[in-house]
């Protein structure tokens, strides 16, 4: 054990000669410069800079961009790997989409010292705009552009918190979501599955459902390596006639199901076994005047819950979510839409009814039951945030949590509703293109809005699971420095 210690002095001693010499990187410090003392600017810098914000995107249209400096105050500037300067200069950069240049500010004695990312983003990424009103959380999220056409300009994005997306990857993605453990899982449009990639772009795994093409609403994963995920089937010679329909058509069924691991089916429920036509209820004469190729869509499964035995799922055109039991497949209860034996009482909601084409039934770890409500074709048609609490013995859902933005007047389609561990929301409004953050008191601390097309969910991204450097990392693996 003796000779360890003096080697790590050696070590120690080796380490402070070179960073006192200048050949390794200053080192990192929690003290800021002022905007007094250093500041850079950029055309279409965005965000506007700020000590405290590290990250920041340009519109660069494959070009090179020149960088405004000033330095002061014991503060010197250098951009990417150049000559540390005070004062005030101009540098041009070469650069091109998803390649990165770095400004760094550290004192004079080359002590404290700060970097600031700056990447290009690609010619054709989204135009958006964010607007912050206060701290926002979560660190990051993760959206995709479902709907922006034509599909091979669409993107799989991660947005920090002060509005800058700081990771993308090129793919026709729906429902973009960041695991635990760092991968990035979605649906992709070109395969026609769902996929989990590293964040540097490679694929890691496929998942589809068994017999059936899975439905790319939602796929959620399972401790033991499984997942539940649901499919659309087309069940024909359906008279339908008695809401409108034709007395010999075709109906788009829900069918759910467990996969295990190595793609085997361990369960499955399919809606027509259990939900008659008749809850499709008020949607009937729309759905029977816009039939799809597939059919009359009746159901529109759009969300998969775990819980427990059981699973809770949503349906857009029941306007209700249901709980189902896995071993028996019986409906234990019914929240909105048409009353049958199953449905719970509302209680605390003056809302009637109590969902609209709703999306993203989620349970918390408080047993509370959230749900992104649409509003689509109700009144009042402005769209909400609930948050309910389930009394399965007393047959009750009573709502304790309702979060709307006088901003975003409506939403026909998509969207979700994510109550965080603080107490915060992160909701995404749906077709109207607006993302939002909110304070439990609804108070909003940010709105990011698209110029065109929209993200079908807003994700948080799990504390921990990833870091602003894991996310800078894999975009100069997807985007390589040039040479030199």
């Amino acid at each position: 054990m003796g000779p360890r210690p003096t080697s790590l002095r050696l070590a120690l001693a080796a380490t402070c000669a070179l960073i006192l010499a200048g050949v390794c990187a200053p080192r990192a410090s929690a003290q800021l410069p002022t905007r007094d003392e250093v500041r850079f600017s950029v055309s279409s810098l965005s965000p506007g800079y700020a000590p405290g914000v590290t990250d920041y995107i340009v519109r660069c249209n494959n070009g090179p961009v020149t960088i405004h400096v000033h330095a002061s105050g014991g503060w010197q500037v250098a951009i990417n790997s150049g000559v540390f300067r005070s004062g005030d200069f101009n540098k041009a950069v070469p650069l091109s989409a998803g390649r990165e240049f770095t400004v760094t500010a550290q004192t004079d004695a080359g002590g404290d010292s700060h970097s600031y990312y700056v990447r290009c983003l690609p010619d054709d990424f989204p135009g958006y705009t964010f607007t912050r009103t206060g701290p926002v959380s979560p660190m990051f999220f993760s959206v995709d552009q479902t709907a922006a056409t034509p599909i091979d300009h669409r993107y799989s994005m991660i947005f920090d918190n002060h509005g800058v997306p700081i990771w993308w990857y090129h793919a026709p993605a729906h429902g973009t979501r960041v695991l635990p453990w760092g991968n990035v899982l979605w649906f992709d449009f070109y395969s026609n599955v769902f996929e989990i990639h590293r964040l540097n772009g490679s694929l890691v795994r496929t998942l589809n459902t068994v017999g059936q093409d899975a439905n790319p609403h939602d796929l959620q994963l399972l401790p033991n390596g499984g997942f539940l995920a649901g499919a659309y089937v087309t069940q024909k010679h359906v008279d339908t006639s008695a809401y409108g329909g034709s007395s010999d058509g075709r109906v788009v069924n829900a069918e759910l199901q467990q996969v295990g691991q190595g793609g085997r089916l361990l369960w499955d429920w399919k809606s027509q076994d259990h939900i008659s036509l008749a809850e499709t209820g008020h949607r009937w004469p729309w759905i029977s005047h816009h039939i799809t190729r597939e059919g009359y869509d009746i159901v529109h499964w759009n969300s998969i819950e775990p819980n427990g035995n059981s699973v809770i799922a949503s349906f857009r055109h029941l306007d209700a979510v249901y709980k189902i039991r896995k071993d028996t497949g019986q409906i234990v209860w019914k929240l909105g839409g048409r009353k049958t034996a199953k449905s719970l009482a509302v209680k605390q909601d003056d809302r009637t009814p109590t969902f609209g084409a709703q999306h993203d039934a989620r349970l918390l770890p408080d047993r509370t039951l959230t749900v992104f409500d649409n509003r689509t074709n109700v009144s009042p048609a402005t769209p909400r945030a609930e948050r309910f609490r389930i009394d399965q013995n007393a047959g009750t859902a009573t709502l304790v949590q309702s979060i709307s933005d006088p901003s975003v007047p409506w939403s026909d389609c998509c969207g979700s509703a994510r109550r965080l561990g603080n107490g915060d929301w992160l909701i995404d409004w749906g077709d109207n293109g607006h993302i939002g953050g909110y304070r439990p008191n609804a108070a909003r601390t940010f709105l990011l809005s698209f110029a065109s097309g929209y993200s079908y969910r807003a994700e948080p991204v799990p504390s921990g699971a990833i870091s602003a450097q894991d996310l800078r990392d894999a975009m100069n693996a997807i985007y390589p420095p040039a040479a030199g």
